[in-house]
């Protein structure tokens, strides 16, 4: 037994949900991503929590500080060590089951090692104070050092657990995709489902991987030269050319915004490779592979340059050219989002559908991917921008395109989980967790938009104001209806029963 599967083993509670009881020749396909998977719900179950005490804190006029610790620690949690963790175990065990090579070494153990050791760090930051959003606009949490918001050991210790999560997204997770699908040699017995890079459930991930590498490569290094000064390795004064705001605000979109398009590239491309697994013919094949592959070229060649519509206030320092180039790149992936939804619409026309919980999550998840790309669309308008980037719509955008993957990779480990662990899920658990799941995303979704149009800021602590209130109980009575469905679906896959007839039926496609 390798150390992975024993350290899953070990884990209470989660650990029993994603204990290997398969085939013991699958291990090194399984091990890695099942401590991956089981860390990341260990992590959402932190984030749901934290989402719902939002509201909770202004209805019951709880203190500001605890509104700000709870919406930081919220998006810390579930942005990289829950959805980019659940897309990294269920992607890495998609891929080695395709082309039965395996998932060991060091590579995986580091990834998995620094992605929540990170995220722990970065924790421990938050709860010593330290309170900044998505955007880290640097240099703000020196000015909050400054004023005594928090103290410099908390950005020191942060933006440590910042630079284990960077160092896992940018660099170890591409490398080891790149590693396999390019140069680990295959093993025959570890083949499930053969798949090669002209299979557009294989081109997504290869495209998504050198996204993270290259887009995210000038992050990565104006993160390491401000981390080694913050150490006091490097004096200050050698890295001013990385502290200067416009330089990492520049490589911190560069990346971000690349991130977000890269694990819709990758998502989409799960979903190319698993819809044709329950078409009720059992023809297998997509309507067509040629406009899926087109699809997923006009969404990486539209996304790449598409982050510049975040620079709508930065004239004159960026030429107002620019802003619009990211405005018209922003609509061009609606044009690959478009290819996307004629593709899988004209598959389940043409083929029918075998409606089990997997692939209804996956299809529910990418309908509120595409919801939510006609929010972002609208906010990505220069003119719409300076009314919505600052309010709960571009809150609203961020969480619901976290969600919407959520969902899809859900889907896909749903179909995905006989394999890695050797137990088979309940129907009807699945449906309710469907329902529910995808009845809260929508309704928190709107909700986020409803408010910001009506004006409401975002992080901002106090919705009374305004008649703001009225959007914390939607998004509290929604937000209870995903965690329900979560809480479903964990008690569904703590119950899970162990296949011990035959072998397990359901391919890691």
């Amino acid at each position: 037994m390798s150390f992975a599967s024993s350290m899953v083993a070990s884990v209470p509670v989660f650990g029993r949900m994603f204990k290997l009881e398969g085939e013991p020749e699958l291990e090194p396909i399984n091990a890695w991503p099942a401590a991956m998977i089981m860390a990341s719900f260990m992590w959402f179950s932190v984030a749901v929590l934290l989402g719902i005490s939002l509201p909770l804190t202004q209805m019951l006029g709880f203190d500001t500080s605890l509104f700000y610790t709870a919406v930081t620690a919220h998006g810390a949690a579930m942005a990289f060590p829950y959805v980019f963790q659940l897309m990294m175990g269920v992607g890495l065990h998609r891929a080695a089951g395709c082309l039965g090579k395996p998932i060991t070494g060091i590579i995986p153990a580091l990834a998995f090692w620094c992605m929540n050791i990170g995220g722990i760090l970065f924790t421990i930051a938050i709860l010593m104070g330290l309170k900044i959003s998505y955007a880290v606009m640097y240099p703000l949490p020196i000015v909050g050092v400054q004023t005594g918001q928090w103290s410099m050991t908390a950005v020191v210790i942060g933006f440590t657990g910042i630079a284990g999560i960077l160092l896992t997204v940018i660099l170890l997770y591409p490398v080891q995709v790149i590693k396999m699908l390019f140069f680990d040699r295959a093993q025959d017995d570890l083949i499930l489902s053969p798949r090669t890079l002209n299979d557009p459930g294989m081109l997504g991930m290869a495209m998504a991987a050198f996204v993270l590498l290259i887009m995210g490569a000038p992050l990565l290094i104006v993160a390491s030269a401000v981390l080694l000064a913050l150490y006091g390795i490097l004096p200050m004064a050698w890295v001013a050319w990385a502290t200067d705001p416009m330089v990492f605000q520049f490589v911190f979109y560069i990346f971000a915004h690349n991130l977000m398009e890269a694990m819709a590239i990758m998502i989409i491309s799960a979903l190319y490779a698993t819809l044709p697994l329950y078409l009720a013919d059992g023809t297998r094949k997509l309507y067509s592979d040629r406009m899926a592959n087109l699809a997923l070229w006009i969404l990486l060649v539209t996304s790449v340059t598409s982050f510049f519509h975040h620079f709508f206030t930065m004239f004159p320092a960026l030429p107002s050219a620019l802003s619009y180039h990211g405005n018209i790149m922003s609509w061009g992936t609606g044009i690959g989002a478009a290819v996307t939804i004629f593709t899988i619409a004209m598959t389940i026309f043409k083929h029918g559908l075998r409606p089990s919980a997997g692939i209804m999550a996956a299809l529910m998840g990418f309908t509120l991917y595409i919801l939510d790309g006609v929010s972002a669309i609208v906010t990505s308008n220069v003119a719409w921008s300076f009314q919505l980037h600052g309010t709960m719509w571009q809150a609203g955008h961020t969480m619901a395109v976290l969600v919407a993957m959520s969902l899809m990779w859900m889907g896909v480990l749903i179909h995905h989980y006989p394999v890695i662990t050797g137990r088979t899920l309940s129907a009807d658990s699945g449906k309710w967790f469907v329902t529910l799941f995808t009845v809260g995303a929508v309704g928190v979704n709107y909700s986020f938009l409803a408010a910001g149009a009506a004006g409401m800021p975002r992080r901002f602590a106090a919705w009374d104001q305004e008649g703001w209130m009225i959007y914390g109980y939607f998004i509290l009575i929604f937000g209870l209806f995903m965690a329900v469905g979560m809480l479903i679906f964990l008690l569904d896959i703590s119950r899970a029963r162990i296949i011990d007839t035959g072998p397990v039926a359901a391919p890691a496609e």
